[in-house]
């Protein structure tokens, strides 16, 4: 379809807003898409992977030859926002791309309650809107994608809760076991307590449970907390074989430190931290320590594809941060926008989502990404586990059909 490098009060602000996406062939021969998200501010490091991820998808897409609708050529031209964690600038930043700019899509915002606030802007002007947000399930059904639904032009490119929570848990647990050499019984949630960590961790812990473990409390912290002792001496107290560190990556390279002097757990699980980061900071445990990717890791893979991605997108400036991996949420689907709008021959609105919805594109995440009937994406997870000598395995985990009870 494409060449080989190719394939390689809210509500209220949004009324009134004209319907940009549908004039985005009237300006030339130039289709603008957008990107919100947290380049300052307290989630800086998943928010600058966005729009590296999407800056790369461009440039290829641009230099492959950019946009063929019929017998026109169409250049992408980005425009980037920083919404600086905080969720007025994210509004303020969505409400100027869709009714000044007239982007014909927007990707973003990293996080989760930002990304409900902005469809309340996008999706009245039928701008298409990519998230990897998994709270998307709150609103994302088959009635709401639907024509005429209030979300019909919104995306979800991760998978679901469920499904990324489980095929997590269990891809730790299979590899934190025989490094442990004993069976693993019993887990404890460290979390930062905020809306964010409290949606998700729900998830993980119906997850830890299917798999059999007993998980005796939840311990949130306050998302600024930097001496974590009082939370890990209660961790400790219950004698667990495994302390998640769940959600918050930056957090959680605070934490481990001081989980492993205080000998908390026998072994320890860090989601979001890449084993890049583990070895670039010369990070190290006497015990076993699973590490999850969002949903690649750059730093140690079991894929081939990754590998090849992770070159080009450092070597085109990105930084090598916690959670890099986010930005294939993003990648992909900047591809995956363009063949769709190539399928439409259009960038109209309607005829997008008609080929979205009809879409199976070969990327990185996986070798068929396909929307669902609610708009979502079904792929794997990838988890990683160091010994206490050093010595790394991932493994490719994948997701179960089923939520669990």
């Amino acid at each position: 379809m494409r060449n080989l490098l190719r394939k390689g009060a809210l509500a209220a602000l949004c009324f009134g807003l004209p319907l940009a996406a549908a004039s985005a062939q009237d300006s030339g021969n130039v289709i603008k898409i957008g990107v919100v998200a947290a380049e300052s501010g307290a989630f800086v490091s998943a928010g600058h992977t966005l729009p590296a991820g999407v800056s790369l998808a461009v440039d290829e897409i641009n230099k492959a030859g950019g946009v063929k609708l019929g017998d026109k050529t169409y250049t992408l031209q980005l425009l980037k926002r920083d919404d600086r964690t905080d969720i007025a600038t994210a509004i303020a930043a969505t409400q100027e791309l869709v009714r000044d700019e007239k982007v014909a899509a927007i990707f973003g915002s990293e996080t989760h309650d930002f990304t409900l606030a902005m469809a309340k802007i996008t999706q009245p002007a039928k701008v298409i809107h990519i998230a990897g947000n998994s709270t998307l399930a709150k609103i994302l059904n088959p009635q709401s994608v639907a024509a005429g639904g209030e979300d019909h032009y919104l995306f979800q490119s991760e998978p679901q809760e469920f499904q990324r929570s489980g095929s997590t848990a269990r891809g730790v647990l299979n590899l934190l076991t025989p490094l442990v050499g004993h069976p693993l019984k019993k887990s404890v949630v460290i979390v930062g307590n905020d809306a964010t960590g409290q949606f998700l961790t729900s998830y993980y812990v119906k997850a830890l449970k299917a798999e059999g473990q007993e998980v005796p409390d939840i311990i949130f912290y306050p998302p600024d907390t930097t001496d974590f002792s009082p939370f890990l001496t209660r961790a400790k107290g219950l004698n667990p074989d495994v302390v998640h560190f769940w959600y918050n990556g930056d957090s959680t390279l605070t934490a481990l430190p001081q989980a492993i002097e205080l000998g908390v757990a026998p072994s320890y699980f860090l989601f979001g931290v890449d084993p890049g980061i583990w070895k670039q900071r010369g990070l190290s445990a006497d015990v076993p320590v699973a590490m999850s990717c969002v949903p690649l890791c750059w730093g140690e893979s079991s894929s081939d594809k990754a590998k090849d991605y992770f070159q080009r997108y450092f070597a085109s400036g990105a930084p090598k941060g916690v959670t890099s991996s986010v930005s294939l949420l993003y990648y992909d689907y900047v591809h995956f926008l363009v063949d769709a709008w190539e399928k439409a021959g259009t960038t109209d609105p309607d005829k997008t989502v008609a080929a979205m919805e009809e879409l199976h594109y070969k990327g990185v995440v996986s070798d068929d990404l396909s929307f669902n009937p609610s708009h979502q994406v079904t792929h794997a997870t990838e988890v990683c586990a160091a010994a206490p000598n050093g010595d790394f395995k991932c493994s490719m985990q994948q997701p179960p059909a089923d939520a669990p009870q």
